[in-house]
């Protein structure tokens, strides 16, 4: 009669989903999901130190995957096929937003130099002796990266409406990748664009920066609220504690370290979004 009872109990709390959380457990296998910035190739080449460095303090396999662009790549965080990966500021708001507002759990912060922010920055050919600031853009064409994108979207964006330039462009569009940017800039097709400054530092050559945008927290990783609780901390655990220079800089030159954070520290950048937003909606 006892084992009748126990048995019955167990089936009641199964049904109203009590042991929904319990019976979590750690995967063998992860799939680290990526934003692609760049060619798929050397994201993975950048990121695969990390991983593997990841995957030997938690025991765990981990593969590498990526989206085929923002969208798709935000749709597999969102759905949790990405047990969890790196994301920047802005493909986490959007990822984060509405009914899909409570998928994530943040692990950690990157930071760069011993800051957890990074910015953005307008460029014009090296050899453009006409453009020197922001100022000097009216009339021109301007080049976006994703339209998803922090750095390469929404804050030289915002610099071109605090300016009152961006209702003067000529013509602006959405090339996908950073390093289209600058080599469609570069080679005339557009006058002006808007990068990461890590990019604009590493293409001086035939580029130069002529505004730079204010600070932004920088990228973050995050898990899906599916993964196991003991997995989660494991691996929040190995990337606090990674200081590998090494490693680090094979993530972005000048990281030197992860930090912890939390989703409020986005907020300036979520309304700076929706202002954003309505004025490309506009168009």
């Amino acid at each position: 009669m006892q084992k009748k009872i126990i048995t019955w109990c167990l089936t009641v709390l199964f049904l109203n989903g009590c042991f929904s959380l319990s019976w979590s457990v750690e995967k063998n296998k992860l799939v680290f999901g990526a934003i692609a910035v760049g060619k798929v190739s050397k994201v993975r080449k950048s990121l695969q130190p990390f991983i593997q460095y990841l995957s030997k303090e938690i025991k765990t396999e981990i593969a590498f995957e990526t989206g085929k662009d923002y969208p798709d790549t935000i749709a597999k965080f969102q759905s949790g096929y990405f047990d969890f990966g790196y994301i920047g500021p802005s493909p986490y708001i959007i990822a984060t937003t509405g009914q899909h507002g409570d998928n994530f759990r943040i692990i950690a912060g990157l930071e760069t130099n011993h800051s957890p922010y990074f910015f953005t920055v307008i460029i014009a050919a090296k050899d453009n002796a006409g453009l020197n600031s922001i100022n000097d853009l009216k009339g021109k064409r301007f080049a976006f990266g994703s339209r998803q994108s922090t750095l390469s979207c929404y804050m030289p964006c915002k610099m071109l409406m605090d300016s009152s330039i961006f209702d003067t462009l000529a013509e602006y569009q959405f090339l996908g990748k950073h390093d289209k940017v600058v080599r469609d800039v570069s080679m005339g097709r557009y006058d002006s664009g808007g990068i990461k400054e890590a990019v604009a530092n590493k293409n001086l050559h035939r580029i130069k920066i002529i505004a730079k945008s204010e600070p932004v927290y920088d990228f973050l990783i995050v898990a899906h609220k599916s993964m196991d609780s003991v997995q989660y901390h494991k691996i929040k655990t190995a990337i606090l504690k990674l200081k590998d220079h090494k490693i680090l800089n094979s993530i972005k030159k000048g990281v030197t370290g992860f930090i912890e954070t939390e989703s409020s520290h986005y907020n300036n950048l979520r309304k700076l979004m929706q202002e954003v937003d309505r004025k490309l909606d506009e168009k």
